[in-house]
């Protein structure tokens, strides 16, 4: 939790004793610690060795960096210092202001000099320090004032620094609600159900007031207006950072926000000293007992309940223990580490959709309340609870895919050459369009750059030519790809279909020529559109390559393959033979139209191509969920053979893709065979964390020292080849 312990006392006065006898040491930044890092001990005049003093630049530049990190966290710390300076500790103050963050200092200073003096003699010689600086500090603590807002203590009162159970039995009923992002339609039901904020009552909300929902300025006005209650507890939710920064003038890092919550908080023109005063009003966890019962309540959920709550970081409580996806695992684990009367209440996760009961005694208060799903909500009794599910009828569709761009060609045409992240190629009459590598890197997507991938047009008549697909995004690459936004905007059912390994070939009519436009993405001249002819010459029966001409002619579409050419353009997964796939085709339009599937597959089936394949259709969140992890998995096989992943389409034609661990894990090792073969090393090492990683690295290092790496070929499949044939032989 956000806490901070300092210390005030001279070198022997026993606060490193403390640290051990207290079990504090996992939470401590040490000084001395880091002076060791920076140098050994040196010798002394008098013969003996010390530790030097003459890094302390780095020394405490190195401490404050790490305290940061630890701050960003809200980890419970420790500082073995002597804070002998009264700007040494407004120092810590300004920081845990910054981080909101509860400061304490146990004071040593009490301990009698001779006695100091004492301890350090008795001291291991490195850390003993000359007596003339325990003088010094002496009459230092004497001088230098502690500042105001820090809590000092007696080195017996530390139990005043941890948390402790709160009683709430006097109260009829303790009320808990759930996540409810920016939804107070359905929050007003549920208090009008119990007859609003009753002072016999006591409130707890778990977090994650805004965002999402369309309500945002009226779930904050209600927050207004009961903060200061002595029977509300407000805890705080991964979404509050974004009011917070709001309420500090600071732009959020969130989209979400920036479009949606705050021009409706401008407009409702709140105080910012109104809305600071609330956010210190977030508290960080509720832990109380009620007529025998013990309760946890968090915003994220924990796997149990420590010894010493203080010690579990802020940011595990906000985001709970585990991935996001984990929930199950945690209430199991929860449920069977602490006792029948120990019950927990979270909101912020529920992939699966579990009912409010996950177990009985674990309650999740994820509900989907901003996606038209429920606020949940759970009043603890006496005996017993009720838990309450309110739908939510006010709220906004899910955004997922950019907007269209304008019908008129002319137009998009001014803006597409006006947008410094796309690329034009000029082939006569045709231009292709593609974003450029720093719109990639910079992720720099919008309306114009997810449209230019593969667009070709007919600058003269102002008509798309050919064209491939827009862009779009792996799982979890985007907000709106992660999974916890998937759950809510996937419409079932969901078709995945194999994602071949190999580059994008396009092919339409040209009427310029009165033949087929084959061409890449971006360049029907270059090398990749040739090996795409070759293949489309050699696969195609001429009788079916006329078809296909006239069939193209006639419709006024793209043909989508994906050409997997194992003699010029091998990439990760390895083929038989090379091939070429049919994926889609697409109407030569701006904006993104295609054939269905099965449509698709009619016309492709009559002109002999080799047609993408459906692996699997998932009905329900619950399948697509079971379905994702079990892909997932290092063995994972479709049908007996490895492939590069999955592209997953739902029932409104959304695209996502899903890349497998296989694929991924040889793309990576890719790099560090070429970076190996080159130089004969990889800075990299610390990424090669399984057998076969540190395998095949060692092998490539074994041929550059050997001087084959420049005899060997670059693609991975025949490098991996060559690396498990030796493997074999060696065994054998």
């Amino acid at each position: 939790m956000r806490t901070l312990l300092l210390f005030r006392g001279a070198p022997g006065v026993g606060k490193s004793t403390y640290i051990e006898k207290n079990g504090l040491k996992p939470y401590t930044l040490c000084a001395d610690d880091i002076r060791l890092l920076c140098q050994s001990p040196v010798l002394s005049v008098n013969g003996n060795t010390e530790i030097t003093q003459s890094n302390d630049g780095t020394v405490w530049k190195t401490l404050f960096t790490l305290l940061v990190v630890r701050m960003q966290r809200g980890e419970f710390t420790v500082i073995d210092a002597t804070n002998s300076k009264t700007s040494e500790m407004n120092k810590y103050k300004k920081l845990c202001q910054e981080y909101r963050y509860r400061i304490f200092l146990v004071d040593f200073t009490d301990v009698p000099i001779e006695e100091c003096k004492k301890r350090n003699s008795l001291r291991a010689a490195m850390k003993q320090v000359p007596e003339a600086i325990i003088d010094k500090m002496y009459s230092k603590f004497k001088t230098q004032r502690i500042p105001s807002g820090i809590t000092v203590i007696k080195p017996e009162e530390l139990d005043k620094v941890f948390m402790k159970k709160i009683d709430l039995s006097e109260y009829k009923v303790i009320h808990h609600v759930g996540d409810i992002h920016g939804c107070n339609t359905a929050l007003q039901k549920y208090l009008n159900a119990i007859s609003g904020i009753k002072d016999d009552h006591f409130f707890i909300f778990c977090g994650d007031y805004i965002d999402r929902g369309i309500e945002n300025a009226e779930v904050v006005q209600f927050l207004l207006s009961i903060k200061d209650k002595p029977n509300v507890l407000l805890l705080e939710g991964n979404h509050e950072i974004h009011l917070r920064k709001y309420s500090e003038d600071k732009k959020s890092f969130s989209k979400e926000f920036e479009l949606f919550t705050k021009p409706a908080l401008d407009k409702a023109g709140f105080s910012k000293k109104d809305l600071r005063q609330l956010c210190r009003k977030f508290a960080q966890c509720a832990y109380y007992t009620y007529h025998g019962n013990t309760y946890l309540v968090t915003h994220g959920g924990l796997s149990t309940i420590p010894q010493n709550l203080t010690f579990v970081a802020t940011d595990q409580m906000i985001h709970g223990v585990g991935r996001y996806n984990d929930v199950e695992q945690v209430a199991d684990t929860f449920f069977t580490t602490t006792d029948d009367h120990t019950y927990q209440i979270f909101g912020h996760r529920n992939t699966k959709g579990f009912d409010i009961n996950v177990n009985p005694r674990v309650y999740d208060l994820e509900g989907q309340v901003e996606f038209g799903g429920y606020l949940r909500c759970v009043d603890i009794v006496p005996g017993g609870n009720t838990t309450y599910k309110i739908k939510n009828d006010v709220f906004r569709e899910p955004v997922r895919a950019a907007k269209k761009l304008s019908s008129s060609v002319a137009d998009v045409l001014v803006d597409l050459r006006h947008n410094s992240y796309i690329s034009e190629k000029q082939f006569g009459n045709i231009s292709s369009f593609n974003f450029t590598p720093a719109a990639f890197y910079e992720k720099k997507w919008n309306e114009q750059t997810t449209k230019a991938r593969g667009l070709y047009i007919d600058t003269e008549e102002c008509k798309v030519f050919c064209r491939g697909y827009e862009k779009f995004f792996n799982v979890n690459e985007r907000e709106e790809t992660q999974m916890d936004v998937l759950q809510h905007t996937l419409k079932f059912p969901v078709a995945c279909y194999v994602k071949e390994n190999g580059f994008l070939g396009l092919v339409s009519w040209n009427k310029y020529t009165d033949d087929l436009f084959i061409t890449s993405k971006s360049d029907p001249e270059g090398p990749f559109a040739e090996y795409l002819r070759s293949m489309i010459y050699e696969k195609i029966p001429k009788d079916k390559l006329d078809d296909m001409k006239i069939y193209l002619k006639e419709h006024d579409v793209t043909f989508v393959f994906e050409c997997c050419d194992m003699k010029n353009d091998p990439h990760i997964i390895e083929y038989p033979e090379s091939k070429l796939v049919l994926l889609d085709i697409i109407y030569n339009t701006l904006d993104f139209e295609k054939y269905d599937y099965e449509d698709m597959a009619h016309v492709g089936r009559e002109l002999g191509l080799t047609i993408k394949k459906q692996a699997y259709e998932l009905s329900t969140w619950q399948e697509f969920y079971d379905w994702y992890f079990e892909v997932l998995e290092e063995d994972y096989e479709y049908r007996g053979d490895k492939i590069e992943g999955f592209v997953i389409e739902d029932a409104n034609g959304y695209m996502v893709k899903l890349k497998l661990t296989y694929y991924n894990f040889w793309k990576f090792m890719r790099g560090i065979a070429h970076e190996t073969l080159k130089k004969g090393h990889t800075s990299r090492t610390s990424l090669l964390t399984t057998p076969v990683a540190n395998e095949f690295y060692a092998w490539c290092k074994k041929q550059f020292e050997n001087g084959k790496a420049d005899e060997l070929p670059r693609d991975i499949v025949t490098l991996r080849k060559m690396f498990y044939k030796e493997k074999e032989n060696n065994v054998d």
